[in-house]
């Protein structure tokens, strides 16, 4: 976001981005309304228009084309998502096999199999890494925002199968260190309460972990959709961000929640 900051400043209201930037739909609208707009592919970009290339990434050949075409870009995709591609090329061009661990619909996803030119294996559960036939060598990377926990579920199975197999951890850690923080904080209160874009994978996750330990738990994107009614004979409530929740967003539930909590000590006196 920062960067599309930046952009604007340099380039005016010339940006799209290919796809939408983040998995938050309050801060798509907030760039749509500044004429940044997502569009779907490289024909969808006017003249002059500088496209950045979101925090998932892109395939290879999609910034090749780009370049072709004289396209300015101004590449947002997240450091951690820059390491997976350097593994996934590295091990492509060695001769491995390449398995992804991940959910083949998500964008980062896609953009790592284009680095393995397309041939990339992909396994989302220990199911499918039962059905993988034996091979001699593979490597494999982790989407960044997948659950550490089926990771290693998923490891222990291709162990069994591939002679040599080369593993790189590329789940983010700041997303690891946020579900743990989100489940300590989850035992000492009476509701959790998670906030951001329901298409976004970490928060849809902190989500599930908090109602997979018996916690109850509610799941919002913005401020306005808090109910009153939830917080019935709670004391303390939680609240877990996904990493794509701005900054805003977070201040108008904090906001929202402490007018609630006035508005309940009020009607209690």
């Amino acid at each position: 976001m920062r960067m599309i900051e930046q952009g604007l400043q340099e380039h005016g209201n010339t940006i799209s981005t290919l796809g939408e930037i983040i998995h938050n739909p309050q801060a798509v609208e907030r760039l749509r309304e500044r004429g940044i707009h997502p569009v779907s592919s490289l024909d969808d970009v006017e003249e002059d228009t500088t496209l950045v290339i979101r925090a998932h990434g892109v395939h290879p050949e999609i910034i090749k084309e780009a370049k072709k075409r004289g396209i300015k870009l101004l590449d947002a995709t997240c450091p951690f998502v820059l390491k997976s591609q350097y593994y996934v090329r590295r091990l492509f061009e060695s001769s491995f096999h390449v398995i992804i661990i991940g959910d083949s619909n998500h964008p980062e996803v896609r953009s790592l199999s284009g680095h393995a030119g397309g041939r990339a294996l992909i396994i989302n559960n220990v199911d499918e890494a039962e059905r993988v036939e034996a091979m001699e060598r593979a490597g494999l990377v982790i989407q960044t925002t997948f659950s550490e926990e089926k990771a290693k579920e998923i490891i222990n199975v291709l162990r069994g199968k591939i002679q040599e197999l080369k593993v790189y951890d590329t789940i983010c850690q700041a997303t690891v260190l946020r579900r743990e923080a989100t489940l300590e904080l989850a035992e000492r209160v009476d509701l959790m309460l998670v906030v951001g874009g329901r298409e976004s994978s970490n928060t849809r996750r902190l989500y599930r972990m908090c109602l997979d330990k018996g916690i109850p738990a509610k799941f919002v994107e913005r401020a306005e959709e808090i109910e009153p009614e939830w917080f019935r004979g709670c004391r303390r409530i939680g609240l877990a961000t996904g990493t794509s929740t701005p900054d805003w967003v977070i201040d108008e539930v904090l906001e929202r929640l402490d007018v609630l909590s006035r508005d309940e000590k009020g009607s209690a006196e």
